[in-house]
């Protein structure tokens, strides 16, 4: 009688412990492999930036109308604001700083994802947050080698995040997407309202010696500057080239190195196109070496947080069981 007592309980405590292991891989581990609901990561970018000086234009000073090859540094930081089930509302808050510490750009994004594809879904927040597609903040736990469908905020528009092979990058073995785009207009307010949306005729005139337009050109906006309304509406287009490498496992991002141009043009249905002015922003930048580590690290404990709860613990903990019910098994055989 002993025995058989005995062999239930190993036989019951295998099974607990098998069933605790299904319950860790299938219920546990998907509930960890998802944006977390609690996220707040911070990285600094540094490099340089040629941008429109908005108070020389403001007051007329000419020589100094671009900022040329500035120094900068891009806090970013990345946090969570609301989670609705499988859906997270992401706050995207950047600031661009000179030397000095004084801002240059500033800009907060508000992105609706889904917490486990990073893909972009429906505003669920009530914030007026516009319907994008693809990935907006970033790439999947699990990230495979394949293009993905990205999404650019200044157009408005989708881009491909083609797969260039596997690296090596800062010592971990990474994934290599690139992206890029030609002039696309801006269409985004929020990056619009760094910009002017029109210029005075006379100020245009002006600016055409300090802009470093063509003879030509000059001459021609000379004769078109007349016939067009006063203030002259203004547009603007981006452009970028990117590469990103990514942890495959956790999705962290691990480096980057990007350029981003903004060209301003003037617009009018005068115009048989819209004519190219300036850059009016000229940006490259990478992380600085304490965000490649510190992301290095996010992806170093966040991979070891997968690999616990989807192999180490659910293998020990059905290894256990196993071992319970054919300890169990023998004690019942014992027995009889």
């Amino acid at each position: 009688m002993k025995g058989n007592a005995a062999g239930w309980s190993l036989g019951g405590l295998g099974i607990l412990l098998i069933a605790a292991a299904a319950i860790i891989r299938f219920v546990v581990l998907p509930a960890q492999a998802q944006l977390p609901d609690d996220l707040d990561s911070q990285r600094i970018y540094e490099g340089s930036v040629t941008v429109l000086n908005a108070e020389a234009l403001n007051t007329g000073d000419l020589a100094n109308l671009f900022l040329t090859d500035v120094p900068v540094t891009i806090d970013r930081r990345v946090k969570a604001v609301e989670v609705d089930g499988s859906d997270e509302l992401v706050e995207d808050s950047q600031l661009m700083t000179a030397p000095d510490g004084s801002p240059i750009l500033a800009a907060k994004t508000l992105y609706t994802v889904d917490r486990k594809t990073m893909e972009s879904v429906p505003d669920f927040s009530g914030n007026d947050v516009p319907d994008r597609t693809g990935l907006v903040i970033g790439w999947p736990i699990g990230t495979e080698d394949r293009d993905y469908v990205g999404w650019s905020d200044d157009p408005m528009q989708t881009v491909n995040l083609a797969f260039a092979g596997e690296e090596e990058r800062v010592g971990i073995d990474t994934y290599k997407f690139t992206a890029s785009s030609g002039p696309q207009k801006i269409v985004d307010q929020s990056m619009l309202a760094n910009f002017p949306p029109a210029l005075p005729q006379a100020l245009i005139a002006q600016l055409a010696p300090a802009l470093g337009l063509p003879a030509e050109l000059t001459g021609q906006l000379a004769e078109l500057l007349p016939a067009l309304p006063d203030p002259v509406p203004l547009s603007y287009t981006y452009e970028f080239e990117a590469e990103y490498w990514v942890d495959p496992a956790t999705g962290v991002l691990v480096d980057i190195v990007k350029h981003d141009k903004r060209d301003v043009l003037l617009e009018s249905d005068l115009l048989p196109a819209p004519v190219p002015l300036a850059t009016v922003y000229d940006l490259n930048y990478t992380p600085t070496q304490q965000s490649i580590d510190d992301a290095k690290a996010d992806a170093d404990d966040y991979g070891g947080q997968l690999s616990l709860f989807g192999t180490n613990i659910p293998l020990l903990l059905a290894a256990l069981g196993l071992g319970s019910l054919w300890l169990g098994a023998r004690a019942m055989r014992k027995e009889q």
